[in-house]
C-alpha cells in the first residue's frame, strides 16, 4: 500500500490530544484532506498554463480556510484542508500528471487510518460518542484580528513554498511545520512548541536506531510489529502524561512509522526524519522572518504631547 506510514500515524494523530473525540477528529481530518485535495485538483485543472494565477487563487482558499481555523468552528477540518491545499499544490507545480494519484493514494491512506482507530474504541468501549461539536465563533462580521493572524500565516505559507521550490527543499515536511507552528498565538510559543518538534523527531529517530540493530539481526514481520507497538505506547504515554512535554510525545508517534513503516529499500535510513528536521528549520525561519517584519511596520507612532 502505498503511503502506508501515512496510515499508521493517521491512526496516532486521531487518537491523541483530542479537543472532543477521536470520532469527530478522524472525521474532520478525512473531511478537512479531501476539501484540501479537490480544491487544489480544480486549482490545478483550471490555471493548469497560468500557475502564478493558480498560486494566487491558492493564497486566496487559504486565506478562507485560515479564517475558518482561527474561528474554532471545525478548526481541525480547515486545518488540514490548508495542509494538503498547500502539499498538493507544491506536487502539481512539479509534476501536473502526478497530482490526481498522489493525492488519491494519500487519501486512501487516510481513510484506512481513521477507520482502524474508530473500530478499536468503538469495540474497546473507549468511546461511544458520534456526535460533531461546531461551536464556535461567528465568522461575520470580519474580525480584523483573525483576518491579520490569516494574512500573516498565508504570506508565511506562500514565503515557504517559495523558497523549497526554489532550493528543492522538501516541501511537504515543511508546509506541514509552517502551519502548525505558526498558527499559535505568539512568537514565543511557536518557538517552543518548534524545539519540542526537534525533540520528537530525535526522540523517534533514536528509537527507530535500536529497532534497527534488532531488525538486522532478527528479521521477522512480528517483532518489527512489536517493536512499532512499544514505540507507539511509549510516545502516546508521553502525548498523554507529559505535561509541558507532551507535543514531544505526539511528533515521536508521528515520527516513528514514517521510519518503521517503509517500502523495503529505504528500511534502514532516517531520510524522512532528516527532512523533517530541516522542515522545522525552514518553518521557523520563516515564520520569524514574517513576524519580524510584521513587528517593524506595526510599531505604534509616539503620542503627541497634549
Amino acid at each position: 500500500m502505498a503511503h502506508a506510514d501515512l496510515a499508521v500515524w493517521t491512526t496516532h494523530m486521531v487518537m491523541t490530544q483530542l479537543a472532543f473525540t477521536s470520532f469527530q477528529k478522524g472525521v474532520e481530518r478525512i473531511a478537512g484532506r479531501a476539501l484540501g485535495i479537490v480544491v487544489a485538483l480544480v486549482l490545478l485543472t483550471v490555471f493548469r498554463n497560468a500557475m502564478h494565477l493558480g498560486f494566487a487563487f491558492e493564497c486566496l482558499a487559504l486565506l478562507v480556510f485560515f479564517y475558518v481555523y482561527f474561528s474554532n468552528r471545525l478548526a481541525y477540518t480547515f486545518l488540514n484542508a490548508g495542509l494538503y491545499l498547500a502539499v498538493i499544490m507544491q506536487i502539481g507545480r512539479a509534476d501536473p500528471y502526478a497530482a490526481a494519484p498522489e493525492g488519491g493514494r494519500m487519501f486512501l491512506a487516510i481513510i484506512v487510518g481513521v477507520v482502524v482507530a474508530d473500530l478499536v474504541c468503538w469495540f474497546s468501549g473507549a468511546e461511544r460518542d458520534l456526535t460533531i461539536q461546531t461551536s464556535g465563533a461567528p465568522f461575520f462580521p470580519l474580525d480584523r484580528g483573525r483576518l491579520g493572524q490569516c494574512v500573516m500565516l498565508v504570506v508565511t505559507v506562500a514565503i515557504s513554498q517559495l523558497f523549497v521550490e526554489y532550493f528543492a527543499l522538501p516541501a511537504s515536511a515543511t508546509l506541514v511545520s509552517v502551519m502548525v507552528l505558526t498558527v499559535v498565538p505568539d512568537l514565543h510559543q511557536m518557538l517552543r512548541k518548534g524545539g519540542l518538534r526537534v525533540l520528537g523527531v530525535l526522540l523517534a529517530m533514536a528509537y527507530a536506531f535500536c529497532s534497527f540493530v534488532l531488525l538486522v539481526r532478527l528479521q521477522h514481520f512480528p517483532l518489527l510489529v512489536v517493536l512499532l507497538f512499544v514505540g507507539s505506547y511509549l510516545a502516546t504515554y508521553l502525548a498523554e502524561a507529559g505535561g509541558d512535554w507532551a507535543y514531544m510525545g505526539v511528533q515521536m508517534g508521528l515520527v516513528l512509522p514514517m521510519i518503521l513503516v517503509v517500502p523495503s529499500h529505504e528500511f534502514g535510513t532516517m531520510t524522512t526524519a532528516l527532512a523533517r528536521l530541516e522542515g522545522v528549520v525552514i518553518a521557523m525561519a520563516c515564520a520569524l522572518l514574517v513576524g519580524m517584519v510584521v513587528a517593524a511596520f506595526s510599531r505604534a507612532a509616539p503620542a503627541e504631547p497634549t
